[in-house]
């Protein structure tokens, strides 16, 4: 199908994903489906698990759930290729996004003997990649019709012949809540968010927040996101006696609408593919403290400009830092300000035109308009 308007072929559009719980790279799939379909494209998601959906589709985008489960890891592989073989056959879309490295080898299933594009999304860290599969997609990775990045130093991770070829185009962020400034609070409020797994160092966090109460540090911690760490993070917060002023939220999908209730944004990751997160925070327009991890934060945050940037598990420098952001307001709002300058940067619209550019330059040597 072409556009009459700009010339540019709009595509069938087939995203492929474990399923659409909460997590950041299912929060991206979600937000450029719907982008992508708003623009003209045909787009269809294609499922292995369809239980727990926690993102918003629109009526315009279709659900395809593939089946392909099993007990057995090896039958599973199996069932998972060939259903994904099929569905390209019926479908025949133009173009397949595999999210996440495990998906990639399955895309290749899809593209035997059709002329579908598969596109690679690299969205973890890749150095924290180990084993028979990362071996296996590193060479694959420079057979993809095009490979997409998150950041450069994701992308420096992989062969020259696939960088060379791939794209580097940074997370969108969906609608955005405006966040007002209370002229009194009872309490200075904290928070935090993020899957309870152990790259996220919510330990640190914990830990920084009870040496920033006990230097006199006033208000609470609010931390959202659930995860196998739970109830191991929740002794902790007790054994160190801050248990009263620490609380543990759960998932939300409208994470975006529940920054707006706070003063302070705190992330605390060990390595990223990027802090979505943190960047929710930084567009709503609240005053954020990151680690300096790879890869992600200090592409976006200029400390002492729009954030402050503390050394990967560092829990007396964190400390310090949300303590000096309790007690300078004025220069606490200022920052958030200019962090909220991230919103046009990585609007839906912004970065789904990116991805389509890119797709549209590689399959047919033309940008869209």
């Amino acid at each position: 199908m072409v556009s009459k308007a700009s010339g540019v072929k709009r595509m069938k559009i087939a995203i492929l994903i474990n399923s659409l719980q909460g997590g950041g790279a299912e929060r991206v799939a979600a937000t450029l489906a719907n982008q992508f379909s708003r623009m003209g494209n045909e787009v269809m998601i294609w499922l292995f698990n369809p239980e727990g959906r926690a993102y918003r589709i629109e009526e315009t985008v279709s659900l395809h759930v593939l089946q392909a489960e099993s007990e057995k890891r090896l039958i599973r592989i199996v069932k998972r290729a060939l259903s994904c073989r099929k569905e390209a056959v019926c479908e025949k879309p133009d173009v397949l996004l595999a999210f996440t490295i495990t998906n990639i080898p399955y895309a290749f299933a899809a593209k035997t003997g059709h002329r579908t594009a598969v596109f690679g999304l690299e969205r973890a860290n890749p150095e924290c990649h180990k084993g028979l599969l990362w071996a296996f997609v590193r060479l694959l990775s420079p057979l993809c019709d095009g490979f997409i990045f998150q950041t450069e130093g994701a992308k420096n991770c992989y062969p020259h012949t696939t960088g060379k070829k791939a794209a580097v185009i940074k997370n969108p962020l969906s609608i955005v809540y405006e966040r007002c400034i209370p002229a009194e609070r009872s309490a200075f409020k904290i928070c935090s968010a993020g899957r309870l797994h152990s790259d996220k160092d919510f330990e640190t966090l914990i830990s920084a927040f009870a040496l920033y109460r006990k230097d006199g540090g006033k208000g609470t911690l609010d931390i959202f996101g659930d995860g196998i760490k739970r109830g191991e993070l929740e002794q902790m917060a007790e054994s160190l006696g801050a248990d009263g002023c620490i609380r543990f939220m759960g998932f939300t999908e409208n994470l975006q609408e529940k920054l707006c209730e706070y003063d302070l944004f705190v992330f605390s990751s060990r390595s990223e593919g990027m802090p979505n997160a943190l960047l929710e925070a930084m567009a709503v327009g609240l005053p954020c403290i990151s680690t300096d991890c790879d890869f992600g934060p200090r592409e976006f945050i200029r400390s002492g400009e729009n954030g402050i940037l503390v050394p990967v598990g560092d829990a007396k420098k964190m400390a310090e830092a949300m303590r000096w952001a309790q007690e300078n307001g004025a220069m606490r709002e200022r920052m958030a300000k200019e962090a909220k300058k991230i919103h046009a940067e990585l609007s839906a619209e912004k970065i789904a035109r990116a991805y389509l550019d890119y797709m549209n330059q590689t399959l047919y040597g033309r940008a869209e308009k």
